[in-house]
């Protein structure tokens, strides 16, 4: 006789085929879910000017010849690369202009690149020979379509290469379609003096402070319209779709492509309108190392009392270790950087908060303490330090003939008149 009962037998079958239907049921949920999100990070992430250019080609150019303002960043979300994407809908590309770092992006920082060529079309270095297209080299060009990735630092070549490019389109009568994409480091945080005339040079063409917080395309409008490129200048600006200006990299939903061989991450963006001021203090500002301007230091540099004075970067959102490295020479990278082979004793940077790092800001307070505890240590290069800063106010600073809070006030009325100029050119909330 079974000891089972019956009953109870058929209650658990009973049971059973009510939650196989629940389980699949549930199955079925978790993956409409899924899809569901994916679905609305794809609709949420920001949508390039590049993909928009190619969704909706503008009619006026369908036939024409085009010279291509790119680099290795003018890629598409996918993979695909904007002149290759061209290529494949059937449309001319009669030549490609490449900026510093050259069409592959890995050529070393001031190193002139040659002339080359990608699938039979013909590349123009405008970091060699002229930074400028020539009419030789446009005279068969119908429209310029430029799509670079930016840093949103004023000293950093490629918005002078923009420049430079608007001028040469009114000179040979031809459209700019500038390809807009999103600025790394975010479109609310402005900061440094305006540049000064006398200090203009290639890596500073613009009268913009070191954080400017513009879009390559809003940038552009704002060249036409101040007049710092011929007004006549026929610009066209492809808008994103997606982004705010409260977003930093990570906000994207892009992956990140180094825009140059010592930015190789979004990070680096972030601090480099600061710490890009160190390399001209006899400070290695972390080059030949994996950490380019989120550390830096020296032989003769003591950490610990400086981490202290900044309270270990807590106001700034970022957090400060004390570390020893030692800079080598990386080819492509940093060749001889400097304080090649010696130990250097530094300051590694850690970001935090992004929307609270105020990078021109910490790198003053850091060269405050540097001259308050290494007065005899260091060694200005005073030319190149206008050069970047844009004025000569903390060169001013470093000489004692003004004090650091006038340098800051100074510096305040200029970023408060920047942004005031700016509200007209904004294309994005």
């Amino acid at each position: 006789m079974s000891l089972l009962d019956p009953n109870k037998k058929l209650k658990e079958q009973k049971t059973i085929g009510k939650i196989y239907p629940l389980f699949f049921i549930s199955i079925i949920l978790f993956f409409c879910f899924t899809l569901e999100r994916i679905s609305s990070a794809h609709e949420c992430r920001v949508k390039l000017g590049a993909e928009i250019f190619l969704e909706d080609f503008p009619s006026e150019l369908q036939g024409k010849s085009l010279g291509l303002v790119i680099n290795h960043t003018s890629v598409l979300p996918q993979g695909e690369t904007l002149y290759q994407a061209l290529l494949d809908k059937g449309y001319k590309i009669h030549a490609i202009f490449s900026p510093e770092h050259g069409f592959s992006g890995k050529v070393e920082a001031g190193t002139e690149v040659k002339d080359s060529q990608v699938e039979n079309i013909k590349i123009y270095s405008l970091y060699g020979k002229t930074r400028k297209p020539t009419p030789e080299q446009t005279r068969e060009i119908d429209a310029f379509v430029y799509d670079i990735q930016d840093i949103g630092a004023r000293y950093y070549t490629y918005i002078t290469t923009l420049k430079y490019v608007l001028e040469a389109a009114v000179e040979g009568r031809i459209p700019v379609y500038v390809l807009d994409r999103p600025n790394p480091v975010g479109g609310e945080i402005i900061e440094g003096p305006l540049m000064r005339p006398k200090y203009k040079s290639f890596i500073g063409a613009l009268p913009i402070p070191a954080r400017y917080g513009l879009t390559s395309g809003e940038l552009a409008m704002m060249m036409k319209a101040e007049g710092w490129v011929p007004e006549t200048v026929d610009l066209h600006v492809i808008r994103m779709k997606n982004w705010k200006r409260s977003f930093f990299w990570k906000d994207t939903g892009l992956p990140w492509i180094p825009t140059s061989p010592n930015m190789p991450t979004p990070e680096t963006a972030i601090i480099y309108p600061g710490s890009g001021l160190l390399g001209a203090m006899k400070l290695n500002e972390g080059r030949g190392t994996p950490y380019p301007f989120l550390q830096f230091g020296a032989p003769w540099l003591d950490p610990l009392p400086i981490i202290k004075s900044l309270s270990g970067g807590t106001s700034f959102g970022i957090e400060l270790e004390a570390v020893t490295y030692t800079p080598h020479s990386v080819p492509g990278k940093a060749l001889h950087p400097l304080y090649e082979n010696n130990i250097c004793r530094g300051i590694r940077v850690h970001i935090r908060q992004e929307e609270k790092f105020l990078s021109l800001r910490f790198a003053l307070k850091l060269i405050k303490a540097l001259k308050d505890q290494h007065p005899d240590k260091l060694i200005i290069n005073k030319g190149y330090l206008n050069q970047i800063f844009g004025s000569d106010l903390l060169n001013r600073y470093l000489e004692g003939k003004i004090s650091y809070d006038e340098l800051v006030t100074q510096m305040e009325k200029e970023e408060k008149l920047f942004q005031q100029k700016t509200r007209k050119y904004l294309l994005y909330e």
